[in-house]
């Protein structure tokens, strides 16, 4: 059965998953999710000897755009993971205190809770107003430094570059595409009731509000694309085919939204209701709009994971020289590759530089191209000469794991196929697992991003000056939340 469809049409019971865990809370939990991977993310890279506030352009001084010298941030490490930690633990106190509150007042009483939406409300309210309100408190600093990287991702001035913080920050931001129609849904059910019913999109023009707010992410990147294209002079083809894969997703929400024809449409042919044709299962595959969709989901997930693969990541295991060439062209030679194999808590232990420096042969200013190619005698197949993470395995994992994940992320974005009887609970594990995701990209991304950055550096001339996102006061620096 469609979550779409009016709970007056429902031919059997509302399960169990959504009376006990409703939707308002489900979103708690993975915005909860979300801050814990965050400050990992920030936690093992520094343990890592990244120089993580270095790699994303945070700087000290004031919220503006600013030209200064490329040079080490004046923010420690400690500054950006531990708020973050605290952060978190004192969100998931509220929530769970709440959660336990409304519980205890409403057991599995589906009645009661429809009479107590109001107190999820307040519950789900108050992190929202803290997070957008510059209230001081636990991670004041991280929230300032939220509100100002989302105003500057929503209205980007055309006339700026996109900083690389922004970009993970839109980035995550679609990982959040479902999670943000959730919040739209939660709302309209607390403020009309259904709370205890599952994720059911309300009808007319309040369900395609709901497909906006699941785009809303991806426009957001989508013109930042365009603003780098535009930077380029209209010349850069890299930015314009990145735009591409991020609008490559609208065409999988949408014609997802109008599988609900489709099944009109079958049931006619067939003579039989759409209920009973949704409940049978039989009318996949026969109609355009649906094979449409399902041609739309394939090129949304390769596009995706070669971007990740090949770009995000800077690794050459999706060129064709990667599979052709014989294993012994993969010798190591005068490379610096910091994967030796070692143990992983010996390596998060042991003393790493805190940037990376320029390797022999590893940028070629000339072409103006990166390491990735396994021409440059790379010491792991399909991998590049530097590699910051501690084993060469963790690369191989998370590109199989990304190309998992792609797949369910996309059919994760079709609303179709969210069925409250079945997989209610499995819609919500796969938002989780698009979670776990990004995190394992935010790992290699952040890393190629320094890998890069201390690449261009031998090459850049003499007072170089580049412009910078900053995101922290100097003042805010020294006082610990």
């Amino acid at each position: 059965m469609d979550v779409d469809t009016p709970p007056g049409d429902l031919p059997i019971p509302l399960p169990e998953f959504s009376a006990s865990f409703p939707l308002p809370f489900r979103v708690l939990f993975l915005v909860g999710l979300a801050i814990l991977l965050w400050a990992v993310n920030l936690n093992v890279l520094s343990l890592l000897g990244l120089d993580v506030s270095w790699a994303l352009d945070i700087r000290d001084g004031d919220d503006t755009y600013t030209e200064v010298p490329r040079q080490p941030s004046l923010v420690p490490s400690q500054y950006l993971y531990g708020p973050v930690y605290k952060l978190f633990l004192g969100y998931t106190a509220w929530c769970v205190a709440g959660y336990a509150a409304f519980r205890v007042i409403c057991g599995d009483d589906t009645e009661a809770m429809e009479r107590w939406r109001g107190l999820v409300g307040v519950i789900c309210l108050l992190p929202l107003v803290v997070s957008l309100t510059p209230l001081r408190g636990v991670g004041y600093r991280e929230r300032r430094a939220l509100r100002r990287a989302l105003a500057r991702c929503i209205n980007p001035p055309i006339r700026d570059p996109i900083f690389f913080c922004d970009v993970i920050l839109a980035d995550i931001l679609t990982s959040f595409a479902k999670v943000i129609g959730d919040l739209f849904v939660s709302a309209n059910q607390i403020v009309f009731g259904g709370i205890s019913h599952g994720r059911q999109v309300p009808h007319g023009a309040t369900k395609w509000l709901v497909l906006g707010m699941v785009c809303l992410p991806y426009v957001i990147r989508f013109r930042q694309c365009m603003i780098e294209f535009y930077h380029s002079g209209w010349k850069s083809t890299r930015p314009l085919a990145n735009a591409c894969k991020y609008a490559s997703a609208f065409p999988v929400i949408f014609l997802s939204a109008l599988q609900k024809n489709v099944v009109t449409e079958v049931a006619a042919a067939k003579g039989m209701s759409a209920a009973e044709l949704s409940a049978s299962g039989r009318w996949f595959g026969e109609h355009r709009l649906f094979r449409l969709w399902l041609l739309a989901v394939v090129v949304n997930s390769m596009f995706s994971f070669y971007w990740d693969v090949q770009k995000d990541w800077g690794l050459s295991l999706l060129e064709v020289d990667t599979w052709t060439l014989s294993r012994s062209e993969y010798a190591p030679t005068h490379v610096r590759s910091l994967s030796q194999p070692r143990g992983l808590w010996s390596r998060l232990t042991s003393p790493h530089q805190r940037s990376p420096l320029p390797t022999p042969g590893g940028f070629d200013s000339r072409s103006n191209s990166r390491s990735n190619s396994p021409t440059r005698r790379t010491a792991h197949w399909g991998l590049r000469p530097t590699l910051l993470l501690p084993d060469p395995a963790v690369y191989y994992l998370f590109a199989i794991l990304d190309l998992v994940l792609r797949f369910t992320w996309s059919l994760e974005l079709s609303s179709h196929l969210h069925v409250i009887s079945d997989i209610e609970s499995g819609v919500f594990m796969l938002e989780a697992l698009e979670l776990v995701r990004r995190w394992m990209w935010v790992f290699i991304r952040i890393e190629w991003e320094a890998v890069r950055m201390g690449e261009m550096t031998r090459f850049r001339a003499p007072g170089h000056v580049e412009r910078t996102a900053v995101l922290w006061d100097d003042k805010d620096a020294q006082r610990d939340d």
